[in-house]
């Protein structure tokens, strides 16, 4: 056996391990292997697609879903490792659809990524500093962890979307720093949770909901811890007889929604203070940025959102089970699978979370059967949250120490921008996913530390490039894919700053063409990979 294998022997090994480990804490007894609940741990995960090499015809993992069937692919190192073209004549090239086509011998999309101090990596892609991971992408900081997709800090991890910096979990939606949790969808600071909803710091809970600082608790009713303890172990028996006879166990929001929800029974919460939203900022954050990188502006924001959402992920409208004021959603982490009917404003969740309780009698006689009826009046979710210092958000969900932000979540340490998913300490991006540390972007994404960027994907420490796929420390460049560290480039060949900017003005004119009659820019970095017939 080759070195490749005796590492993917290693990483199911030792995950198999560390999911016995983690069963013994959670359900008090293995639970067999690990693979027997692959299609259920990652079920409702972010989808690891899987395919061959154009090169090599080995198999490549991807964990980013946009990259246009039809296309070329590469492993990562493959693609690192260069890949021989013949020298184009830019020169000869006199509009922006044949140097496409002229360069598209160029564009492998590169899979398989794992960067930085990695180890044991198997069938994932987008992993940084991480060891022991199994079907698992864009994760970073990690060890231990299978079917498991977005997050980081993160160790015995199995199933699960948005996870951060927890330990000892399995199928855990939105986490941060829990442990030994089982089915917690939006937790902060909890250990030892199971099905439950919304809870910030708590302990030892079990069908709650909306709750903070929580402990010993059955459907939001506080018990002495014994009794807690009592009706916990038999609940988590029933658990683990199902996962070992079905290899799968019914989701929260599944029993959730078993049953119709009532009429809440509790008073209406006084409003809280409403901020005026102020849209004129984002617009002249758009404008600002258009001019910047385009030389011209494209006008309001809202006129471009199809053009500017075709890459990120989703975001609606709800209405409040309570109020019928509006709730926002962002699709990441599942929160588009919350039951409409029963969904809350974030204000709505916090104050009538602790007021909706089961009685003593309900919880005592709850199992795993009749959850679906005792939780009926008290399972009520919201899919936002607010954290630090925050102000001018308009419909951005989830949020942390945010200011002048649109249609964008969750948004963290970031300013000025605009139908954007998680920018991080970033500003002024537009039609952004995941882009970090980053500055008057527009579509660009899954990148870190880029500048006046345009149509970017899993780039790093960029600036005043555009169409760049892999790519690292590059400037004023264009169509540049799996390259490091090169300038006035026109898909991986050094071209000149003079012949650059010619080749520019045809993608700036072809822009300002497409935007004019009122349609988007067709082209993107997503599908310029793909052979003409592929793109029809």
């Amino acid at each position: 056996m080759g070195s490749a294998g005796k590492e993917e022997s290693i990483c199911l090994s030792t995950i198999q391990r560390r999911w016995d480990s983690a069963c013994q804490l959670l359900f008090k007894r293995k639970l067999g292997p690990i693979m027997d609940y692959a299609p259920w741990l990652c079920s409702i995960n972010d989808p690891i697609k899987h395919r061959k090499s154009s090169i090599s015809g080995r198999e490549i993992s991807f964990a980013i879903p946009e990259y246009r069937e039809g296309s070329k692919w590469a492993g990562f190192s493959e693609a690192l490792a260069g890949i021989k073209f013949k020298p184009l004549s830019i020169n000869e090239v006199k509009d922006l659809e044949s140097l496409v086509e002229g360069l598209s011998d160029r564009f492998y999309y590169a899979g398989s990524s794992v960067l930085g101090n990695s180890g044991f990596v198997e069938k994932s892609s987008n992993i940084t500093d991480s060891f022991y991971m199994y079907e698992t992408g864009k994760l970073s900081d990690c060890k231990y962890v299978a079917f498991a997709t977005l997050g980081r800090l993160c160790e015995d991890n199995f199933g699960g979307n948005g996870i951060g910096e927890s330990q000892f979990c399995v199928r855990t939606y939105e986490t941060f720093k829990d442990k030994r949790c089982f089915e917690l969808w939006m937790g902060q600071y909890c250990s030892d949770c199971f099905y439950s909803h919304n809870l910030n710091s708590c302990q030892d809970c079990f069908f709650c909901f909306n709750m903070k600082n929580a402990r010993h608790s059955i459907g939001n009713l506080a018990l002495e811890p014994s009794k807690y303890r009592q009706i916990r172990d038999h609940l988590v028996e029933q658990v683990a007889d199902g996962l070992e006879k079905a290899k799968r166990a019914d989701s929260l929001i599944e029993i959730a929604a078993r049953y119709a929800p009532g009429k809440i029974n509790a008073k209406m919460p006084a409003p809280g203070k409403q901020e005026k939203a102020d849209r004129s900022h984002i617009d002249a954050a758009f404008e600002k940025t258009c001019l910047l990188l385009f030389g011209a502006g494209l006008g309001q924001i809202d006129s471009l959102s199809t053009w500017l959402v075709r890459h990120t992920r989703g975001l609606e409208t709800r209405r409040s089970a309570l109020s019928g004021n509006p709730v926002h959603a962002r699709d990441y982490s599942n929160y588009f699978l919350l039951p409409r009917e029963r969904m809350l404003t974030e204000q709505e969740a916090q104050q009538i979370g602790p007021l909706l309780r089961l009685s003593s009698q309900e919880a005592e006689s709850i199992s795993m059967e009749n959850a679906g009826k005792a939780i009926s009046g008290i399972a009520y979710f919201t899919s936002e949250y607010k954290d630090g210092s925050n102000s001018n958000l308009i419909e951005c969900p989830t949020s942390s120490d945010s200011s002048n932000c649109y249609r964008s979540s969750p948004t963290v340490y970031a300013k000025y921008c605009g139908y954007s998913f998680w920018p991080r300490s970033t500003q002024y991006a537009f039609g952004c996913d995941s882009l970090l540390d980053s500055e008057f972007c527009v579509n660009c994404y899954h990148s870190v530390k880029l500048k006046r960027c345009f149509e970017m994907d899993y780039c790093r420490d960029c600036s005043d490039c555009m169409f760049c796929h892999n790519s690292e420390n590059m400037r004023d460049s264009l169509f540049c894919f799996n390259a490091k560290n090169m300038r006035y480039a026109v898909g991986n060949q050094a071209v000149g700053k003079a012949e650059y900017e010619r080749v520019k003005s045809l993608v700036m004119g072809k822009l300002a063409k497409s935007m004019g009659s009122g349609k988007d820019f067709a082209m993107d970095v997503y599908s310029i990979g793909a052979p003409a017939k592929a793109k029809k």
